[in-house]
């Protein structure tokens, strides 16, 4: 999915920095230019050890993040389905898992300095029977800190960064997608992660959430799940029972 990148301005207490972007200056608060993670290959040291990549652990949520990074994606042909379940029958479209979010890291690679987070969920029901039932999940975006990216910020700045500056947290948000946190219900369509010889390891095509609900759960309401930002394609359906999909 093509995508193009833009920024937000930090809070005004933090460092301001200024790099070249696009042909143009802009005043910003340590922010950078990624390109989109749907234009990469990635592997994982853990799980395919000849790739180069920098990892750690995900820091805190997209509110207490210091820095935000927007991406922004075009609707991609492959979203042209009528609606979700007609998505789910493409030949890309290998499995549809619903689970708990059990963990998450972050990936980045480089050249390009993309940020992706791979998601391990606990299969609680799937489309394919006999599918493995801890998978890992790849997908869009996620938070990391600023020494991960260092490179792609030291390129564009033109200089070393400061101590203070590398322990600062980045988000890089894809389409206005929350990010998945451990303990979300989710439900998601997925393909093969081609790039990692191991079963279970998928990336995800369209990710849904099932929002907390107080009081008892209908039996309706407990297979029910809704987009955690814009959905891949405006006219699909707004909320998705799971059982549609299981078929």
């Amino acid at each position: 999915m093509a995508s193009t990148t833009s920024t937000e301005r930090s809070d005004s207490r933090r460092v301001g920095l200024a790099f070249l972007s696009a042909g143009l200056l802009l005043p910003l608060a340590l922010s950078a230019c990624s390109s989109g993670a749907g234009a990469h290959t990635v592997k994982d040291s853990a799980r395919a050890p000849q790739s180069a990549l920098s990892q750690g652990t995900a820091t805190g949520s997209s509110d207490a993040a210091d820095h935000k990074v927007l991406l922004d994606g075009a609707l991609n042909r492959t979203y042209a389905a009528p609606d979700l379940a007609a998505f789910a029958e493409q030949s890309g479209a290998v499995n549809v898992i619903s689970g708990t979010v059990t963990a998450t890291r972050p990936l980045v690679t480089e050249p390009a300095t993309t940020v992706e987070t791979i998601l391990t969920v606990s299969v609680e029901e799937q489309r394919e029977a006999g599918a493995p039932t801890t998978v890992e999940v790849r997908e869009q975006g996620g938070i990391v800190t600023v020494a991960q990216v260092r490179t792609d910020f030291e390129d564009k700045l033109k200089r070393k960064l400061t101590a203070k500056e590398l322990a600062e947290t980045v988000d890089y948000q894809f389409n206005g997608v929350e990010h998945a946190r451990v303990g979300d219900r989710v439900l998601v369509v997925v393909g093969d992660d081609t790039s990692v010889q191991k079963e279970g390891a998928y990336v995800s095509l369209a990710r849904l959430v099932q929002k907390d609900v107080a009081g008892p759960t209908s039996r309706s309401a407990a297979t029910k799940f809704t987009w955690p930002g814009e959905a891949p394609n405006p006219a699909w359906e707004k909320s998705v029972d799971a059982n549609s999909l299981m078929e």
